[in-house]
């Protein structure tokens, strides 16, 4: 792994970290559990979709490598190509959404 990414990969999991930490979402968050799993869980959704999957890191890489934390979740908020706009959760907020994607890359930082 070459330096530059590997201190981008620090920084990313440090400010994930710090993040959950001030905002008590470490256990499992609510709105991954109901929304965005169907695709980032490994089923077949996610198969299907080519979503990467939080149990397979290494898939992560390209995503961590091409964008950061706050480019992930405007995507995620604001739809893009291939992924829908809130992951297609109308009732989800802006929080709720950017709670989810800090708890996704939490999940592949470590």
């Amino acid at each position: 792994m070459n330096t530059k990414r590997m201190i981008k990969q620090s920084t990313l999991s440090f400010i994930v970290f710090t993040t959950l930490a001030n905002t008590s979402v470490f256990a499992e968050d609510s709105t991954f559990a109901n929304v965005c799993s169907d695709c980032h869980a490994g089923g077949f959704k996610g198969w299907v979709s080519g979503a990467p999957n939080i149990n397979k890191k290494n898939k992560w890489d390209e995503f961590l490598n091409r964008h950061t934390a706050e480019e992930m979740k405007e995507i995620v908020v604001n739809g893009l190509s291939d992924h829908k706009r809130k992951g297609g959760c109308k009732t989800c907020s802006k929080d709720d959404i950017e709670a989810s994607v800090d708890y996704m890359l939490a999940l592949v930082s470590q």
